[in-house]
């Protein structure tokens, strides 16, 4: 019954993120875990199936440091699925992720964001998986009268 999509990475590390949104009043939409070196093709696919839902308001790509994990690869598969989703998500998209081409992935990132128009806040490991929680219930609720959170970590 949740509105926040969630794209996990990291096995256990992934069921303690949920439960860290879950603390921080986020209502998950679903439990998607991706990890272990997935083709940008699986990402793609996984991400059009988790976004299709609808009254998303937010989308949550969270993960520790990935070991093996291609981030560029990972974040290609996500950027073609979020492309193929109509009418074009409006919500706030925060990705917390970091490891092997991670600073081509962001750079690919920002390219996408600014001339595609996605809402996409990117955080590095400097930021911690929990407060990446609390930035997408920031994000994704900031429009309902009161907040729920009250901070905001350094975008990287």
């Amino acid at each position: 019954d949740g509105d926040i999509a969630i794209l996990a990475s990291g096995g256990g590390a992934s069921l303690l993120n949920v439960d860290t949104l879950l603390s921080y009043g986020g209502r998950p939409a679903n439990y998607t875990e991706y990890s272990g070196n997935p083709p940008a093709s699986v990402v793609r696919d996984l991400t059009k199936r988790v976004l299709s839902r609808k009254g998303l308001k937010g989308v949550w790509v969270v993960g520790g440091a990935a070991n093996f994990t291609d981030i560029y690869e990972t974040m290609k598969g996500f950027i073609e699925g979020l492309r193929e989703i109509h009418p074009k998500p409006k919500y706030p998209i925060v990705i917390r992720r970091d490891g092997p081409r991670q600073k081509e992935a962001f750079e690919m990132l920002r390219e996408v964001a600014k001339n595609e128009g996605y809402a996409l806040h990117l955080f590095n490991s400097s930021v911690s998986m929990a407060a990446s929680a609390r930035t997408i219930v920031e994000y994704a609720y900031r429009s309902q009268k009161k907040s729920r959170v009250k901070i905001s970590p350094k975008q990287q």
